[in-house]
C-alpha cells in the first residue's frame, strides 16, 4: 500500500498487516516537522511503532532500544552488530492524536535517523518536554509489505 492510500485509511483500533504479520493500531499519531511536512507514527501491540516515509514511499517498523550514545552523535554508529549511516536530524510536533494517549497532542520530539545497507534502521530520539530518550531499531520496509 503506498503511504497515500495509508494516510487516507489510517485510524486506532484497526489492524494492519506488515510483511503477512497483523499488528493491531493502538495510537495514529501525525507529527508536524520543522519544515512543514508530516508523518505518521502508529503505536501498535507488543511495543511495536510503525511510521510512514512519503519521500521514499516506505515504512519503518521498530521496537523501542536502549542506547549508550549521546548526542552529538558521529556519521557512522555500529549497533546490534550492523553500520548504520546517519540519514539526517529533524525536529517534530505531534499536532493530531488519535486512539491511546500514548503520544499527546502537543508533545515534540527531536531525532537523529541511521540506516544500514541492509535496511536495518536506528532512530535516536530525545522527547522536548521531559528530556526522556526516544531510542527505537527495526527495520525499512516496502509499501508492498503493508496491507489492511
Amino acid at each position: 500500500m503506498d503511504v497515500e492510500e495509508f494516510r487516507s485509511k489510517i485510524k486506532s483500533n484497526i489492524k494492519i498487516f506488515v510483511e503477512d504479520k497483523e499488528y493491531s493500531i493502538k495510537e495514529v499519531v501525525r507529527f508536524r516537522l520543522d519544515d512543514g511536512s508530516y508523518y505518521i507514527k502508529c503505536f501498535l501491540n507488543d511495543g511495536y511503532v510503525f511510521a510512514d516515509d512519503a519521500n521514499d514511499n516506505s515504512y519503518l517498523l521498530v521496537r523501542e532500544v536502549k542506547t549508550e550514545f549521546k548526542p552529538p552523535f558521529p556519521g557512522k554508529l555500529d549497533f546490534d552488530g550492523k553500520e548504520l549511516n546517519f540519514l539526517y536530524e529533524a525536529h517534530a510536533i505531534a499536532e493530531d492524536v488519535d486512539g491511546e494517549e500514548i503520544f499527546k497532542k502537543g508533545d515534540a520530539e527531536r531525532f537523529w535517523d541511521f540506516k544500514a545497507d541492509n535496511y536495518n534502521y536506528l532512530s535516536l530520539g530525545i522527547n522536548d518536554t521531559t528530556k526522556e530518550r526516544l531510542d527505537f531499531f527495526g527495520r525499512i520496509i516496502a509499501s508492498s509489505d503493508v496491507h489492511f
